[in-house]
């Protein structure tokens, strides 16, 4: 009714030139923001539906369906050089993203044969799903689907890179609300991270797994000193192995990031546990001997703990003991 003077009862008021009222036409059919979200999902359903990988590369319907939704879903959310965002649709898409439960599963379950563009496209329209103030809505059903979690850290292999860190960006932007973070600590696939992620040979991939690691572990202080407590023996065997790797990138981020756990007032029973065993001490001595300068330097950080009491209780009087 508001462009009623223009467009006539009839909707074709010959006073209004054709390109305005077609301009006009065009906008009044945009789909809604539930419309958008219930065809991408519909379509990204149908695309993971096909079990065969070669039908699933050639079924282009479903592939051009999530193509066109996903590039105006982005557009509300995040918008573009030429046009801003629009919060009040975006809130919308939202909301009809935590409602339609299929919609998070759907898009991920099927990334990995969409092109690289709509795959960003995907990646940008989650993320900013999960950055939203109002998105520990769209945690809570991230949490609630055991699959999107699981399919997102199962991208994590060198031969497929481009997927890889796409996942890992989604996976770091969940992971920072507290309630996704804890079902990563708590789920098995967490050790694959000292066992197999950080440790893959595509150094991207692998920086991004030991990114992902620390906001694990250093992004929320409380839930990750309880968890490292409740897990300590674990949580330390696997944790040295990273200390020990010969690997230089592995081994430098490893006591970097022990040190800033370490020094958190959070990790305070922790550190003292960690510092009192004999075997612990003596690699982190060894790590002070290393030939790297800069393992050196980080493992003397972790060093500023008062440590001197502990060093002459177990009759260490100097570092070449530690062979």
């Amino acid at each position: 009714h508001h462009f009623g003077f223009l467009l006539g009862d009839s909707g074709c008021n010959p006073a209004a030139p054709c390109c305005l009222r077609i301009i006009i036409l065009m906008w009044l059919a945009r789909p809604s923001p539930e419309d958008l979200v219930r065809n991408l999902t519909c379509a990204a359903l149908e695309l993971a539906s096909i079990k065969e990988p070669n039908v699933r590369q050639t079924n282009n319907e479903p592939s051009v369906v999530m193509e066109e939704n996903l590039k105006e879903l982005k557009l509300i959310l995040i918008g573009d050089a030429e046009t801003d965002h629009d919060e009040t649709r975006g809130a919308r898409v939202a909301a009809a993203a935590v409602a339609q439960t299929n919609f998070a599963v759907g898009v991920v379950s099927c990334l990995d044969v969409l092109p690289l563009e709509v795959r960003k496209n995907a990646a940008h329209v989650f993320a900013n799903l999960i950055r939203r103030p109002d998105g520990v809505a769209f945690a809570a059903v991230i949490v609630r689907e055991p699959t999107i979690l699981t399919s997102l850290t199962n991208a994590y292999k060198d031969d497929t890179a481009d997927l890889a860190l796409i996942c890992g960006m989604m996976l770091r932007e969940s992971a920072r609300h507290e309630i996704v973070a804890k079902t990563i600590l708590e789920a098995p696939v967490f050790w694959r991270f000292f066992t197999d992620f950080v440790r893959l040979k595509s150094f991207e991939v692998a920086s991004d797994a030991f990114e992902l690691l620390k906001v694990l572990l250093v992004g929320h202080c409380a839930l990750a000193a309880s968890f490292i407590r409740d897990n300590y023996e674990a949580f330390v065997l696997h944790y040295n192995l990273l200390l020990q790797s010969k690997n230089y990138v592995i081994c430098r981020e490893s006591v970097r990031l022990l040190g800033d756990l370490l020094l958190q007032r959070a990790n305070f029973s922790t550190m003292m546990n960690y510092v009192s065993d004999r075997e612990n001490l003596k690699i982190l001595m060894n790590l002070l001997r290393s030939k790297k300068a800069r393992i050196q330097i980080e493992a003397f950080h972790v060093f500023k703990v008062p440590f001197k009491i502990l060093l002459e209780q177990f009759g260490f009087t100097h570092l070449g003991v530690c062979r």
